[in-house]
């Protein structure tokens, strides 16, 4: 069966939203000026690239490398207009290799080489294929590295994603807003949130990405890649966690349903370092639902709920 997890749903859901007809081909509209004529021939030969890529993985990988070696000659129009381009054809790219990778044969040769390499270990391209002799795995595992992209592993499966941290390679050349973004992605990308429904991250760190999203939002609200990250926002994360890593445990046989210790602390320490004048709809929430723990002896009380299902509409409407 399929993945399930709500990592891979979140990276199919960009994908197949660029895939819609037409829509990872509509250029991104960022108003600034016009490329300056020094920097017009890198752009050029990118455009040409770019558009080949859709018909072409050679031409995706060539402009991939292109674009890592000369997005220093380009001003910071050029520059973000084409790190957005690359990103489509990789969401594009990303939904193809996917199919040819949920296959019997590959999903077999990577769980043996998985097994062999040890299952604490990160998966590299290095490792895999030391490991791995089949030829067409191979050429497959090659084809994901020079497109960009890591394999990873959820619920017994492995699937491509892109590889965000290569994205902070563009970083000093574009505008503010994408510099965020790509911060927002790399730490997904360098390690998910969660796996078979557990977060397999700590709950300080859950509470840092998904305060840094809301405030993408709130400083960025125009931005092309706004809509990304909105979708990428997991509200009920932080308030009641994922399926296999509840915040809140079963008490008693009449139900009772406490905070985890853990949980309450990352609350707090998110509450101590807020800044002050920081605008945050979350924050306020958590801070509204520390008090009321308080009250409560760190139940989940119906009014704890009420305002947790007030502030996920607001963010789903947003």
């Amino acid at each position: 069966m399929r993945l399930n997890s709500s990592i891979k749903l979140g990276f199919l859901a960009v994908t197949l939203s660029i895939t819609a007809i037409g829509a990872a081909w509509t250029t991104p509209q960022i108003a600034v000026a016009a490329p300056v004529p020094a920097s017009k021939a890198v752009y050029h030969q990118f455009q040409m690239y770019w558009k080949n890529a859709i018909h072409s993985t050679s031409s995706l990988v060539q402009a991939r490398k292109y674009l890592l070696n000369h997005i220093d000659e380009v001003g910071p129009w050029q520059a973000t207009l084409m790190t957005l381009q690359l990103e489509n054809l990789q969401k594009v790219k990303l939904a193809d290799l996917d199919q040819k990778m949920y296959t019997e044969l590959f999903q077999h040769v990577l769980s043996e080489a998985h097994s062999k390499i040890g299952y604490e270990q990160q998966l590299t391209y290095s490792r895999l294929l030391k490991e791995i002799k089949d030829p067409a795995v191979r050429k497959l595992l090659q084809e994901a590295s020079d497109l960009g992209f890591k394999v990873e592993t959820s619920e017994g499966l492995y699937y491509p994603i892109i590889n965000y941290e290569m994205y902070k390679k563009f970083q000093p050349y574009v505008k503010p807003d994408i510099v965020a973004y790509i911060d927002i992605m790399a730490a997904e990308s360098n390690q998910p949130t969660t796996s078979d429904a557990a977060l397999i991250i700590t709950w300080n760190e859950l509470i840092h990405r998904t305060l840094e999203k809301e405030a993408f939002l709130n400083n960025f609200p125009s931005s092309n890649r706004t809509s990304a990250v909105q979708n990428s926002l997991y509200v009920s994360y932080l308030f009641y966690g994922s399926d296999n890593s509840p915040a809140y445990d079963w008490y008693t046989e009449e139900e009772i349903r406490t905070i985890d210790p853990e949980v309450k602390r990352a609350y707090e320490k998110a509450v101590a370092m807020r800044e002050p004048n920081t605008k945050s709809v979350l924050l306020d929430t958590v801070e509204k639902i520390l008090h009321l723990l308080d009250e409560s002896n760190d139940e989940l009380t119906p009014e704890i709920k009420e305002i947790i299902e007030q502030v996920e509409k607001q963010f789903a409407n947003e």
